[in-house]
């Protein structure tokens, strides 16, 4: 193997392991207050939305309807969320935040700040400006190579964002 194909493998591997040391660490976290590392955008959204319905919260995340249901049912299980039927469409069940829900949200967000910030302290303007134009590349160039694998571009990701 080259140089350069050495120098690629490493850059993926080190980007694949960033990826799980995060998502170890963030599981942790969350583990102490009893959160699945699925639910904390399911509560955030639903604290931009309140009454959301599942195809709604599925429709924003860009995730599965039958993934939203499962973790729908665990937070109201857990009284995280409330669930109610619309008084004007008895077909239609409007989900909210209950005050435990809102309390671990925000748990949540200031858990996903804390690593976001660990992991690029000590990196200069010029650095986290130079990675951010190369991971856009980077997810860019996997939308265009799996546009069917993905529903959204990096840039409705972005407007989506909760």
């Amino acid at each position: 193997m080259d140089n350069k194909n050495e120098k690629e493998k490493e850059l993926c591997d080190m980007l694949h392991f960033l990826n799980i040391c995060e998502r170890r660490i963030v599981d942790r976290l969350l583990e102490e207050k009893g959160i699945y590392f699925g639910q904390p955008p399911i509560l955030c959204y639903l604290s931009h939305n309140p009454n959301a319905t599942q195809k709604e919260i599925a429709d924003s995340l860009n995730i599965s309807p039958a993934s939203v249901a499962v973790s729908v049912k665990r937070l109201e299980k857990s009284g995280l969320i409330s669930r109610e039927t619309d008084k004007a469409d008895a077909r239609r069940n409007n989900l909210s935040l209950t005050e435990k829900g809102a309390e671990l949200d925000s748990f949540a967000r200031q858990s996903f700040s804390s690593v976001d910030s660990a992991k690029i302290s000590g990196l200069s303007d010029d650095e986290i400006s130079f990675m951010l134009s190369v991971i856009k590349k980077m997810t860019d160039n996997l939308t265009e190579h799996f546009p069917e694998k993905n529903k959204h571009s990096f840039k409705q990701k972005e407007e989506n964002d909760v």
